[in-house]
């Protein structure tokens, strides 16, 4: 409603007009490399730097569960944008100091963790822009020719070996015109769980529990830390050591 109201003030017709995104679309340009300003992924990246960076302000971090997916599942869109712009390595990060530039005075949070909202965005940046390559070279040539359905084997394999997620590589497909065939890729999730059963690969008791110190998570105010193993469980007993393959529970002590 408020930028609603800015566009009204400004005498502009989007809400991507307003001062605050036409500074941010600039950014993102000139971070991408992109002279066309109307590029409708520079209008993704401008408001996906806002809500990411409020986010890790708020202690909300990339990861694989809750608040922390939704997180991860923005900034790769963002990033996923960049690299259909032409950009191949790191930029989502560069653009906090402009954020912070625009909105730093209204919301002083933001100027104060610049450098760790910065460090954070950062690093999932380099973590997924490995997995981004890989798997848009195996995308591209599954629908090189002219397919209109992924098979759910391909869209397995990408989020299998490649660590492509699924709801990604949906993005990717609905741009293109192309469908997954996400029962072919359920039907694939279903077969290596079963065979993972079938080789007894990893069981764990569910009543399992480690008695020893609790640890203290420190991922709010560090990307890495040192730590060593504690415990080693395999097939929910207790275990001096894992063989090379074999599947198991580690503890750590941080």
């Amino acid at each position: 409603g408020l930028e609603r109201l800015a566009a009204i003030l400004q005498h502009v017709h989007s809400n991507y007009e307003i001062d605050l995104f036409a500074a941010l679309i600039q950014a993102a340009g000139r971070e991408t490399g992109t002279a066309d300003l109307a590029n409708p992924s520079l209008k993704v990246i401008a408001d996906h730097i806002r809500a990411t960076a409020f986010l890790v302000s708020d202690g909300v971090i990339p990861s694989n569960e809750g608040r922390g997916y939704v997180q991860r599942r923005i900034v790769r869109r963002a990033i996923r944008h960049g690299y259909k712009l032409g950009r191949k390595t790191p930029f989502f990060h560069k653009l906090v100091k402009d954020l912070v530039v625009q909105m730093g005075d209204a919301y002083p949070k933001l100027r104060e963790q610049e450098q760790r909202i910065t460090e954070v965005l950062k690093a999932e940046e380099e973590r997924f822009f490995e997995t981004l390559a890989n798997g848009m070279d195996i995308l591209d040539a599954a629908l090189g020719g002219g397919a209109k359905v992924l098979p759910g084997d391909v869209a397995f394999k990408l989020h299998d070996t490649y660590g492509f997620p699924l709801d990604l590589t949906n993005d990717v497909c609905r741009e293109r015109g192309v469908t997954v065939d996400e029962d072919g890729f359920k039907a694939a999730m279903d077969r290596q769980k079963a065979q993972a059963r079938a080789a007894g690969k990893f069981k764990m008791d569910k009543a399992l529990e480690y008695a020893g110190e609790a640890n203290r998570f420190s991922g709010y105010e560090a990307l890495s830390e040192s730590a060593k193993v504690v415990a080693i469980y395999v097939d929910g007993t207790s275990a001096q050591m894992l063989e090379a393959g074999q599947s198991g529970v580690v503890v750590l002590d941080g």
